[in-house]
C-alpha cells in the first residue's frame, strides 16, 4: 500500500474513532434503550463478580440471568473500565467505537484486494458515516463490537487465502478463525458471513478450510446449549424463558407477508440506516461491473436471507448492521469509478459530501439526550439519597442502572405491564394505573420512582397522580417522583422534595 494511502486510511480510522468517542459521559439511553441498558447491567454485575457463566441484570425475578448471549462486550467494557480507571458507561462507548474501527480495517483490507485502493477508501469513509454505523457505533451494546471481530475475521482469513505460498500465513489464519468464532459468539445471527467466507473468499480446495469455517460456530453453540441447561434447571428466571421464546418464535419469513415489515425495511434500509443517497449509490455501485463482485454478492444476499428470516425483529434497527460493508463498498465503487472520469472528482466530492452531509444531520440526536431522559441524572441522585442499596426499588430499568439499584421494572399500565407481572408467574388483579406496583409491593420492593415529567403522556400522568395519592412521597419535583410503599401520609415539604 502506497505511503499516501496508508496516511488517508490512518486519518479515516482516526475519524471513525473520535465521531463516536465524543461525549462518552452522556447517559445510555438515546437510540434502543431497551437493549443498552441491560446490557450494562451484566457488565455491572461482572464488574462485582458475578460470574461470566452466570450474567445477571439487576430487575427481578431474581436471579434473572441474561442468557440470550455470552457477555462478551460486557467482559470488554469492565476490561477496558478497570485498564483505563473510568466510569462504566464511557467504557463500554469506547468498546464500541474501537470495534468500529476495527471493522473500517477490515472492510479496507477486503475491499482494496478487490476494487483497488481508491475504492477502498471511500467505502471505509461511507462506512465511517453511515447512521447506523454512527448510532450503534458508540452504544453500549455489542452489534458493532459483533460486527468488527466479523469483518476483522474475514479480513485476516482473506490474507491468509491470498498469500499463495501459505509460509507465513499460520498466524493470519488464527487470527481469523479466533476473531470470527469470536465475533459469531457475541451475536450468533451474524452466521449469514460464512456463507461468502467460504463461496467468497476461500479457495480450492475449499472441503477441509469449509469445516474449518463451520467450527467457528462451536463456541456459540456451546453457549447456548449452558444457557438451555441453566433454564432446564430452573436458575434462570421465567423473563429468561420468556424472551427465549420470543426470539425464536420471530424466526422464520412469515413476517414478509405483513406490511408493517414492509415499513421498518423501507424506514431502516433505505432512509435511516445509510441515508437516502448513500442506499442509491449503493445499489447503483453494487450493480456497477467489477471482477470483485462475487464476494459482496454473496455477502449481500446471505445477509438479506438471514435478515428475513429475522423478519419479526426487523423493527430493531441494530439487525442491519451487518448489510454495512456492502453498502459502504457500493458507494466506494460508485465515487471511485466518478474519480477516474474527467470531471468525475467534482461529482464524486459533490455525493460523498452530500453522503457525509447528510448522514450528520439523521444521526445527529445520538449525541443528544432525549428530552424524557433528560432528568435522569438528578432522579438518579435522588434515588442514591432515599433509597437503601438493599432495598428493592420500582422504576425503569434506566433509572436503576443510573442509581445503582437493583429492583423491579417499571412498567406503564396495559400489556407491558401484564407481561412484567407474568415474568414472575403472577397476574394483575386489576388495571389501574397502580396494579404492577402494588404486585411488586406484595413481593418486597419498598420504594417507587419515576424519571421525567411526562408531558404529554397522560397515562404517565394519571400513574404520578396516583402514586401521589396512595403512598408516602418523599420527593415530588420536575422530572423526579419517589415515593415510598407504604399509605400516604401528610408531608408538607413532598412537593419540595430534596435540597
Amino acid at each position: 500500500m502506497k505511503p499516501s494511502a496508508t496516511l488517508i486510511l490512518a486519518g479515516l480510522l482516526c475519524a471513525t474513532f473520535a465521531l463516536r468517542a465524543a461525549r462518552l459521559d452522556q447517559p445510555i439511553v438515546e437510540n434502543y434503550v431497551g437493549r443498552q441498558v441491560p446490557t450494562a447491567m451484566v457488565a455491572r454485575n461482572l464488574d462485582r463478580g458475578s460470574g461470566f457463566l452466570r450474567p445477571q441484570l439487576d430487575t427481578g425475578p431474581f436471579p434473572n440471568l441474561f442468557l440470550v448471549e455470552p457477555p462478551l462486550f460486557a467482559t470488554f467494557a469492565v476490561g477496558l473500565r478497570r485498564l483505563a480507571g473510568q466510569a462504566l458507561g464511557p467504557s463500554g462507548r469506547l468498546v464500541s467505537a474501537l470495534a468500529t474501527v476495527l471493522a473500517g480495517w477490515g472492510l479496507f483490507g477486503l475491499a482494496r484486494r478487490r476494487e483497488g485502493g481508491c475504492a477502498a477508501l471511500w467505502a471505509v469513509a461511507a462506512f465511517a458515516v453511515f447512521p447506523l454505523t454512527l448510532r450503534y457505533g458508540r452504544a453500549f451494546q455489542p452489534d458493532a463490537l459483533m460486527l468488527g471481530l466479523v469483518v476483522a475475521g474475514l479480513a485476516c482469513w482473506d490474507v491468509y487465502e491470498s498469500d499463495m505460498s501459505r509460509s507465513r500465513g499460520w498466524p493470519w489464519l488464527i487470527a481469523g478463525w479466533l476473531l470470527l468464532a469470536a465475533g459469531l459468539a457475541v451475536k450468533i445471527v451474524a452466521a449469514a458471513v460464512l456463507v461468502p467466507l467460504i463461496a467468497g473468499i476461500l479457495r480450492p480446495p475449499r472441503r477441509g478450510k469449509a469445516v474449518l469455517a463451520l467450527l467457528t460456530l462451536v463456541p456459540a453453540l456451546l453457549w447456548y446449549v449452558h444457557a438451555a441447561r441453566l433454564l432446564g434447571e430452573g436458575m434462570g428466571s421465567r423473563a429468561s424463558a420468556d424472551n427465549g421464546s420470543i426470539w425464536l418464535g420471530a424466526l422464520g419469513p412469515l413476517a414478509l407477508g405483513r406490511a408493517e415489515t414492509w415499513r421498518h425495511v423501507g424506514r431502516f434500509l433505505v432512509v435511516r440506516g445509510f441515508t437516502p443517497i448513500g442506499f442509491g449509490l449503493a445499489v447503483v455501485g453494487l450493480a456497477w461491473p467489477s471482477g470483485g463482485n462475487r464476494l459482496w454478492r454473496l455477502w449481500g444476499g446471505s445477509a438479506l436471507a438471514g435478515l428475513a428470516l429475522l423478519a419479526g425483529k426487523l423493527h430493531h434497527e441494530y439487525y442491519w448492521l451487518v448489510l454495512a460493508p456492502v453498502a459502504a463498498v457500493g458507494v466506494g465503487r460508485v465515487l471511485a469509478g466518478l474519480m477516474e472520469r474527467s470531471r468525475g472528482a467534482a461529482l464524486a466530492a459533490a455525493a460523498g459530501g452530500g453522503l457525509l452531509t447528510l448522514a450528520l444531520v439523521q444521526s445527529a440526536s445520538t449525541w443528544r439526550t432525549p428530552s424524557e431522559w433528560s432528568a435522569l441524572p438528578e432522579a438518579a441522585r435522588c434515588v442514591r439519597a432515599v433509597v437503601p442499596p438493599e432495598a428493592w426499588h420500582v422504576a425503569s430499568e434506566a433509572l436503576l442502572v443510573a442509581a445503582d439499584r437493583r429492583g423491579c421494572r417499571l412498567e406503564p399500565p396495559g400489556p407491558g405491564a401484564r407481561r412484567a407481572a407474568g415474568e414472575w408467574g403472577g397476574t394483575l388483579a386489576d388495571r389501574g394505573p397502580l396494579a404492577l406496583i402494588e404486585f411488586y409491593r406484595l413481593r418486597g420492593a419498598r420504594f417507587v420512582a419515576d424519571v421525567g415529567g411526562g408531558a404529554g403522556d397522560p397515562a404517565r400522568l394519571g400513574l404520578r397522580e396516583a402514586i401521589r395519592g396512595r403512598y408516602n412521597v418523599l420527593v415530588d419535583r420536575d422530572g423526579v417522583l419517589i415515593a415510598i410503599l407504604n399509605e400516604r401520609v401528610p408531608r408538607a415539604s413532598a412537593r419540595d422534595g430534596l435540597r
